[in-house]
């Protein structure tokens, strides 16, 4: 396995020990549309994208699915969402060999770009497409995109349609609306048009929708009022690492580099790890990597453990610039109130709240804090011991204890 912190994971870099999770998802996707949860950075576009890459490297007569992966963080508007969509969809049409039927879905204005389009690359049609539906509103493009969609249903194979970081691109909407009302009235009309094509399936339907991303797109769309145009969706959990998936990780990382790292070094490391996901200890493990060495004993993994938290270039910034970035003054300030605390340990969420809040902010603010915490990575809920909120990774917590003059 390489060691990878950014880009998803697929195929040798994958973790053999999470491989169940692509069958259980390759099965889920034959019945229904769902959401991919789970915190940040534990790996849900490298689950569908390890699916995508399985499906792609199958025998023609093999093959299950046809899977468009939109990539959506970028995207700023309902139009380049759309225009996105129309494109793949197009280039999908392309590639299965049904040009045909594009002229009687778009209509005779677009036969010329239809006809061009058998002998032109997607790219070099994508321009002229762009100008053809620059001045399109959301019920121009639903026209056209709309069947598009119902005609996957002619197709030998089931199209899955995944929109990775999808409530990202969301929140692009609201900071680029005039105001909350116009915010909520766009996102309202995409999602509920995106449930319409969902509520018109039946048994035979060979599209499905599957949506991702670091945000919880559930928890975004409750806080406008408009959950219900997602409570048809399944939802897909990825879970954190067990003990010995971490200890499978790091073995497979130091055998993947010839590197040597003795036992009791071995244990600290499970330590930092387990409970997390496994880019924590991808991380870690790039650590002893740049160090150069070969061999490594507890000495010494901790105290290169010890300088990638206080060093300024660990790949663990971006969660301390996603508070700055997405909450309100208010928000912000009890959340580094509640991280301050949670390096001391877990805490039970009412004393949590007793203890520290009750003068900042009234109950359901605090609510709406934690939950925050919770989907952006940092925090989650202990079954073990009742229920208590502590940080999701032992490599965050001492970190963020790092960054508060507390370790």
């Amino acid at each position: 396995m390489k060691n990878i912190t950014g880009s998803p994971v697929t195929h040798g870099d994958f973790l053999e020990s999470r491989r169940f999770l692509v069958d259980e998802m390759r099965d889920l996707v034959r019945t229904c549309s769902f959401t991919v949860v789970a915190p940040r950075r534990f790996g849900k576009t490298s689950v569908i994208k390890e699916l995508k890459r399985q499906e792609d490297n199958k025998d023609k007569d093999r093959k299950e699915f046809n899977i468009l992966f939109l990539e959506l963080e970028g995207e700023e508007t309902c139009n380049a969402f759309c225009l996105k969509l129309f494109n793949e969809l197009m280039a999908l049409y392309k590639i299965r060999k049904k040009m045909d039927m594009l002229g009687r879905f778009l209509g005779e204005s677009w036969n010329a770009v239809a006809s061009r389009f058998k002998s032109v690359d997607v790219m070099e049609m994508g321009l002229e497409i762009r100008e053809k539906t620059r001045e399109y509103d959301f019920v121009e493009w639903k026209e056209k995109i709309m069947p598009l969609i119902m005609g996957l249903n002619t197709f030998d194979k089931q199209t899955v349609i995944v929109f990775d970081e999808f409530p990202d691109m969301l929140l692009n909407f609201k900071m680029n609306a005039t105001d909350s009302v116009e915010f909520k009235r766009v996102t309202d009309n995409l999602t509920g048009w995106l449930r319409s094509l969902r509520q018109v399936q039946d048994a035979g339907s060979k599209y499905r929708f599957v949506f991702c991303g670091s945000i919880n797109l559930r928890m975004t769309l409750e806080d406008i009022g408009i959950g219900k145009r997602i409570n048809d969706l399944e939802e897909f959990p990825i879970p954190s690492m067990k003990g010995d998936e971490a200890e499978s990780l790091l073995r497979s990382l130091a055998e993947q580099y010839g590197i040597t790292v003795e036992p009791d070094a071995l244990d600290f490391m499970v330590s930092k790890i387990e409970n997390g996901s496994p880019y924590y200890g991808q991380l870690l493990f790039k650590a002893l990597r740049d160090t150069r060495e070969k061999s490594f004993d507890l000495n010494t993994v901790e105290a290169i453990y010890d300088g990638m938290l206080r060093g300024g270039d660990n790949d663990l910034n971006h969660f301390h610039s996603r508070l700055v970035e997405y909450l309100s003054p208010l928000q912000k300030e009890c959340s580094g109130i509640i991280l301050k605390h949670m390096c001391h340990g877990s805490i039970q969420q009412k004393e949590l709240y007793d203890l520290l809040l009750a003068d900042k902010c009234d109950n359901s603010e605090f609510q709406a804090i934690l939950k925050r915490l919770i989907y952006e990575g940092y925090l989650n809920r202990d079954i073990g011991k009742g229920g208590a909120i502590g940080f999701v990774s032992p490599v965050l917590r001492d970190w963020w204890a790092c960054r508060e003059g507390l370790k």
